[in-house]
């Protein structure tokens, strides 16, 4: 019997509401028959008929209605089952395939593995190679774990707690006690085979957050990986990470580009055949954490997906002020933040990442308040830019305050009304004059006072005008930074390089100078009744660093900004750019969401799985539609998404932008975008019309590469990828079309 039909069987008794205990036989029939036995034999495994006390040396610790979790001590591993189905997944691998040396032998049987920093030196382990002394005390609704590493002389408490749909786990910061000086805790894995599969014995997918959304499918990738996809969660760390620059990759024409960013500290494990999903949620330790995704092939022939905690790292200390020599040496300080994540299952028609999804939006509006999600398109606008003179620099002026009157008042004509704006490079010195410490406006779009009235005119027509500021970087050729910026660990001063003629370099103030910045100029802003601030920066930027001799962390640098931009959005309306989900709740609205993935070879299929979490909860904005190559596409994405229409505009032709650090910006010119704009102005605002004040349901992509995205008030909307027209549930699409069905 194929494959295929095992699938489709299993799928139809599930639907029909067969219990585990009905659906074993006909499974136990598949491998009887010899054809698809591997898939049977796992997907058998992976149901248990019936409430069971002991599951393969696992014992039952705590139960509701929905899970039961089982334990086994001696390695601390998980068992959870769901309930209604049967289906089970495991934290570690039983017996394994006989391909691995000890070190792996032992870390996929162990609940928790660590790098251990010895000195300079970091070694692989794990509970069982470590020699643990582990002493468990169950509770009502878990357990709780004093663990001490007998080896390293390292020990620790884990706590796990049974939720309503899942489980909680945590490392207490405080519990974790090191012995010896060079003897430290580096990193930490986190149950990493919580829902393993092997090779290609079972169907799903692992759920990375790599920009909105990508999949991993559990196939056999025949030698294809030899190494896992890492993602750094909220982005790199300035402090130690090396600035670099884009290059070219193999051929001419051929360029690596920026990857997306991890906005969410998300991912997941999909087992399609038992109809049994879990989302990863880092809620506590995201500052110093990457989600590791190991494809078959990538170590071992498992599928697992990981989330690995920094505590530690090594870096190098510089010797010479010419770079020449350095040393190896450890952080002085181990990050101060608990370890705590929670896992969500999901089961039956919601074990998808569509499902997954829809828990993530219920578990962020748990702590984060729907803001209003009106449909406006965003026109953002560059004022001026500099380029050199014959002695100093001039002023390049794109687009003044008259103009961008002017344009409103154009598109009012054409009914296009609701509009969001960022006003970029506003600021006396151009865009790059950073930091903004004061509210004072460039004199050739018409000073502050012309800048006042366009926003109160603005305001009063119904139209959000933000002024953009970057709060975190100081451009050294406009202001002194000799001081208030950060070194590296290597105590060397950190630059991010432009590769543009006019300003070559930028550098990162410290996290007390930048608050001291913003607040100066919010202070300077009130006075003007200026309330409004399109934020960068320290939205997306995390880094540990050196000042005055001392190490500081992400963990402390996050809490100096949390506070500041709490504060802030007391007084202040914050449109926040690619924002890292902890400022979701103080942001009005998420500037630059990324459509698509980085293209990581890794991926199988791109998933709107953030937009699937966040519409109709908070106003989501993509990036500029000027630079996509294929607009027919990114339209019908946007369509897709929910995500808002943005254009980067100027009044004067970019041509003039061309020895500035603004020349990448080749196409932006009002006068060519306009009909574009009201283009999908007046298609996107119907769609969100048809949509508004509901949440995103479900999403399937079928086999003829139609896209179903069903919302709670009933609507659903078809898009067609495809270059031809295709018949959806009966519905007729035109090529490269989409059709509202339900309004």
């Amino acid at each position: 019997m194929a494959d295929n039909k095992i699938r489709k069987t299993v799928k139809k008794a599930l639907a029909a509401g067969l219990t585990a205990a009905m659906l074993l036989a006909p499974i136990q029939s598949f491998a009887a028959d010899g054809e698809g036995t591997d898939k049977a034999k796992a997907l058998a495994e992976a149901i248990v008929r019936e409430d069971a006390k002991t599951i393969k040396d696992h014992e039952l610790v705590a139960e509701n209605d929905a899970i039961a979790l089982y334990l086994y001590e001696p390695t601390l591993s998980l068992i959870v089952r769901d309930k209604k189905t049967g289906a089970i997944m495991e934290s570690t691998v039983g017996e394994s395939d006989g391909t691995l040396n000890a070190t792996w032998e032992n870390f996929i049987k162990s609940g928790i593995g660590f790098d251990i920093l010895n000195n300079v030196n970091e070694e692989r382990t794990d509970l069982i190679s470590a020699q643990a002394d582990i002493d468990v005390v169950k509770k009502a609704d878990g357990f709780s774990a004093a663990v001490n590493l007998t080896k390293y002389q390292i020990s620790f408490v884990l706590n796990v707690t049974l939720l309503e749909d899942g489980i909680e786990v945590e490392i207490p910061g405080d519990s974790i006690v090191e012995e010896q000086d060079q003897v430290t805790l580096g990193n930490v894995f986190v149950y990493p085979f919580l829902g393993y599969t092997y090779a290609d014995e079972r169907d799903g997918y692992m759920l990375m957050p790599d920009g909105n959304g990508a999949l991993i499918y559990l196939e056999d990738n025949d030698g294809r990986f030899t190494s896992p996809l890492n993602l750094k969660v909220w982005g790199d760390n300035a402090g130690v990470d090396e600035s670099y620059v884009l290059s070219l990759f193999w051929e001419e024409y051929q360029t690596v580009n920026d990857a997306e960013p991890v906005l969410a500290p998300v991912f997941g494990m999909v087992h399609t055949d038992s109809r049994m999903a879990v989302l990863g949620i880092i809620e506590e330790g995201a500052e110093d954490a990457r989600i590791s995704a190991y494809p078959n092939g990538a170590v071992t022939n498992y599928n697992w997906v990981v989330p690995r905690f920094t505590l530690r790292r090594i870096y190098k200390q510089l010797m010479s002020k010419e770079g020449t020599s350095a040393v190896q040496l450890q952080e002085a300080k181990r990050a101060q933040c608990d370890i705590k994540l929670r896992y969500v299952f999901a089961s039956g028609e919601d074990a998808d990442y569509a499902g997954l999804a829809v828990k993530y939006r219920e578990y962020l509006l748990e702590n984060l308040s729907a803001k209003e999600d009106k449909f406006r398109i965003r026109l953002d606008f560059l004022g001026t830019d500099r380029e050199n003179g014959m002695i100093f620099k001039k002023p390049v002026v794109m687009t003044t305050t008259d103009n961008i009157r002017d344009i409103y008042a154009d598109l009012k004509e054409a009914n296009v009304t609701d509009i969001f704006s960022i006003y970029k490079g506003w600021q006396d010195g151009g865009i790059w004059s950073m930091p903004i410490s004061k509210y004072k406006a460039d004199s050739k779009i018409g000073g502050t006072s012309a800048l006042t009235k366009l926003i109160k005119e603005s305001k009063e027509e119904g139209i959000e005008l933000y002024l953009y500021q970057d709060a975190l970087r100081a451009n050294p050729d406009t202001v002194n930074t000799t001081f208030n910026v950060i070194k590296k660990l290597d105590e060397s001063v950190y630059e991010e390089n432009t590769y543009k003629e006019i300003y070559e370099s930028f550098r990162f103030q410290t996290p007390d100078q930048a608050v001291k910045k913003l607040n100066e100029s919010l202070k300077s802003y009130g006075k003007k009744g200026v309330d409004s601030l399109a934020l960068t920066g320290i939205t997306n930027h995390l880094y540990s660093y050196n000042y005055n001799g001392k190490q500081y962390n992400r963990t402390e640098n996050l809490q100096i900004f949390s506070e500041a931009l709490e504060s802030a959005a007391q007084d202040f309306h914050l449109a926040m750019e690619q924002p890292i989900s902890c400022y979701w709740n103080l942001a009005d609205s998420i500037v630059g969401m990324p459509v698509n993935t980085s293209s990581y070879i890794f991926t199988d299929e791109e998933v709107p799985f953030l937009s699937i979490a966040l519409k109709g909860v908070i106003p989501m904005y993509a990036d500029y539609t000027n630079f996509e190559a294929n607009k027919s596409e990114y339209f019908l994405q946007l369509v897709e998404t929910g995500i808002y229409p943005s254009f980067y505009l100027t009044w004067e032709d970019p041509v003039d932008l061309l020895y500035t650090n603004s020349a990448d910006l080749y196409t932006s010119r009002y006068g060519v975008y306009k009909n574009e704009i009201i283009e999908y102005y007046t298609l996107l605002k119907e769609v969100s019309d048809a949509t508004a004040g509901a949440v995103i349901t479900d999403r399937e992509k079928t086999a003829d590469n139609v896209a179903v995205v069903t919302y709670s008030n009933g609507v659903k909307v078809y898009v067609n990828y495809n270059e031809q027209p295709v018949t959806c549930d009966g519905i007729a699409l035109d090529a490269m079309s989409y059709q509202l069905v339900g309004r």
